[in-house]
C-alpha cells in the first residue's frame, strides 16, 4: 500500500484492443488474464474499448480490478453505499428476477433480515441429520469399484438437500431437469458476458440457444408455480422457505406475490446447491490427488467419529476437515467473481488509486486467493495455510469465498455445514480416486466448474463400521 493519490489516467494493466478493450482477452482466457492482471499492481485498469464507449456514451469506460484486500474492504464494506451493481446479463436477469441475489438498498435489507434467521442458528443445525442422512443415501448406490461421475452426484445430493428445505418434500424427477436447466443458464450467461452482441440480442429472439435457454427454465418455473398454489390451498403448517415467504409480507404490509415468491425461491434453488456441489467436487478431486491430507483426514474422523454418522455438534472438532474445505475454497472459489460494482461518485481507495465517476469495479476471490502476497506458492494445495496461527498472518479480506459487506452469502453457514457433514459422512467410509488420464480445468462460467466430467473410482475404506448403508 502507498500513501499517495494515483489518478485514473496513471493506473495501468496488460495491453488490450482498442475497439473491443479487454473483452477478448477475457473471452480466451478469463482466469489467467485476471492472474495476468496482479502483475500490475493494486488497481488495474482494463480500458472496455471504443465500441462500449460509444454505447454507453462514457469516454474512457473502464474496469478496475482490485488486487489488495484493504481496496476490497474500502468497496464492499466501508463506502459500499457508494457502490452499486452493475447490470447483469439478460439470461441470469431472467433467472433470478428481483430475488434477494439481485435487489439493492432499502429491499436487499428488507429481504436479508427475512431470511437471515432461516440460514443462521438453531435452524441450520436442524438440518444435519437431513444432510447426513441424503449423503448416506447416496452411498447406499455405491459398490466398491463403481465409477462416478462425482460433479453430477454431488449436484443432485445437494439439489436433494436444498428442494427438501425450500419446498418440504423430496425432488424425486425433477432433478434432472433442473440440472439441464441450470447448464443451459450458465451456458448463455457466460455467453452474454463475453460477447457484447450476444448480451445486446433480446432473450425473446428465437434462436436456437435462447429456445434452449427458454424451454428449460419454463419447466422449473411452472414447477415452482404449482407448489405455490397448492401450498396456498393447503391448512397444514410447513416447516419451510416456502411457507416463510407464503407468510411474509412486503414493506406496506401487503403479502408477496407468486411472482415474487418465484424470484426468491428460484434464487436459492440455484445459488443454494450449485455452488456447494461445485466446492464439494473441487475438495474430493484435491483429496485424490494429495494422499498425505487424506491420510490425515481418515486419522481425525475415526477419532472424532469412530463408526458414526457426523453431526452439528462434531463440526468444531473436525479442524482438519475444515481447514481442507478452507483450502479448496481458496483454490477453487464456486463464486469465482462478484457482481461488479458501479461507483456513483469519485472515491479515493486505501491504496491510493482514484476511481472515478461511473467506474466498473472488479472484484475475484478467484485473483484475491491466488496471490502470492498472501498466499506464497499461491496454486499449490496447503490445508495449513487455515491453521489458526497462518491465519492470524493474513490482512482481512485475503480470503472472500462467500463475498463480504451487505451482500455476503446469506446462505453461507448452511453451506459450511452441509459441505464438511457431506465431507465427513462419505469420507469416513469410501476413498474416491481420480480416474487416469483426465485432465481437469476450471471452468468460470456463472460458478467455477470443472470444464469436463469428473471420473472417480468409489473405494470403500478397510476398517469397520456398524452402519449398513456403508457396508
Amino acid at each position: 500500500m502507498v500513501d499517495q493519490t494515483i489518478s485514473p489516467s496513471t493506473l495501468s494493466g496488460p495491453p488490450v484492443s482498442r475497439w473491443w478493450g479487454c473483452f477478448p482477452d477475457l473471452r480466451r482466457d478469463t482466469l489467467g488474464f485476471l492472474l495476468q492482471c496482479q502483475a500490475y499492481g493494486d488497481v488495474v485498469k482494463l480500458p472496455m474499448g471504443l465500441v462500449v464507449e460509444l454505447l454507453l456514451r462514457q469516454r474512457d469506460a473502464a474496469m478496475y480490478v482490485l488486487n489488495h484486500p484493504a481496496d476490497v474492504k474500502h468497496v464492499l464494506v466501508t463506502n459500499q453505499d457508494n457502490y452499486t451493481k452493475a447490470p447483469v446479463a439478460p439470461a441470469e436477469s431472467r433467472i433470478f428476477g428481483q430475488g434477494v441475489l439481485h435487489t439493492e438498498g432499502d429491499i436487499h435489507h428488507r429481504q436479508r433480515r427475512l431470511f437471515l434467521p432461516f440460514f443462521h442458528g438453531n435452524h441450520v443445525t436442524a438440518y444435519a441429520g437431513l444432510i447426513t442422512d441424503k449423503a448416506r443415501e447416496l452411498m447406499g448406490r455405491w459398490h466398491d469399484g463403481t465409477r462416478v461421475n462425482i460433479e453430477q452426484e454431488m449436484a443432485h445430493l445437494t439439489l436433494s438437500i436444498i428442494w427438501r428445505l425450500l419446498f418440504g418434500q423430496d425432488v424425486r424427477s425433477e432433478s434432472d431437469t433442473i440440472r439441464d436447466a441450470i447448464a443451459a443458464g450458465q451456458r448463455l450467461i457466460k455467453l452474454q458476458y463475453d460477447s457484447l452482441l450476444a448480451s445486446i440480442i433480446p432473450l425473446w429472439v428465437p434462436i436456437p440457444r435462447h429456445r434452449r435457454f427458454t424451454r428449460s427454465f419454463r419447466v422449473i418455473e411452472e414447477r415452482i408455480f404449482r407448489l405455490i398454489r397448492e401450498r396456498r390451498m393447503a391448512s397444514e403448517p410447513h416447516d419451510d422457505v416456502l411457507s416463510l415467504l407464503l407468510s411474509a409480507t412486503d414493506a406496506e404490509g401487503r403479502p408477496l406475490s407468486d411472482e415474487e415468491i418465484r424470484d426468491e425461491l428460484m434464487t436459492f434453488l440455484l445459488a443454494g446447491h450449485e455452488t456447494t456441489a461445485n466446492a464439494l467436487t473441487w475438495t474430493w478431486l484435491l483429496l485424490s490427488q494429495f494422499q498425505s491430507a487424506r491420510e490425515r483426514l481418515t486419522r481425525e474422523l475415526i477419532e472424532v467419529l469412530g463408526d458414526r454418522l457426523p453431526t452439528a455438534a462434531d463440526v468444531p472438532r473436525l479442524r482438519y476437515l475444515k481447514m481442507i474445505w478452507n483450502e479448496s475454497l481458496r483454490l477453487y472459489p464456486p463464486a469465482w467473481t462478484l457482481h461488479t460494482r458501479l461507483a456513483h461518485t469519485q472515491d479515493r481507495l486505501p491504496s491510493g488509486a482514484v476511481l472515478p465517476p461511473h467506474a466498473w469495479v472488479f472484484v475475484s476471490p478467484w485473483t484475491l486467493h491466488r496471490n502470492p502476497r498472501w498466499f506464497p506458492d499461491p496454486h499449490r494445495f496447503d490445508p495449513e495455510r487455515f491453521s489458526e496461527e497462518a491465519q492470524r498472518t493474513r490482512p482481512p479480506f485475503s480470503y472472500i469465498p462467500f463475498g463480504a459487506g451487505g451482500r455476503r452469502c446469506l446462505g453461507e453457514s448452511f453451506a459450511e455445514l452441509e459441505g464438511l457433514l457431506i465431507l465427513a459422512t462419505i469420507a469416513s467410509a469410501v476413498c474416491l480416486r481420480q480416474v487416469d488420464g483426465q485432465t481437469i480445468q476450471p471452468d468460470p462460467v456463472m460458478t467455477l466448474r470443472p470444464n469436463i466430467p469428473v471420473q472417480m473410482v468409489v473405494q470403500r475404506m478397510r476398517f469397520p463400521t456398524s452402519d449398513p448403508a456403508m457396508t
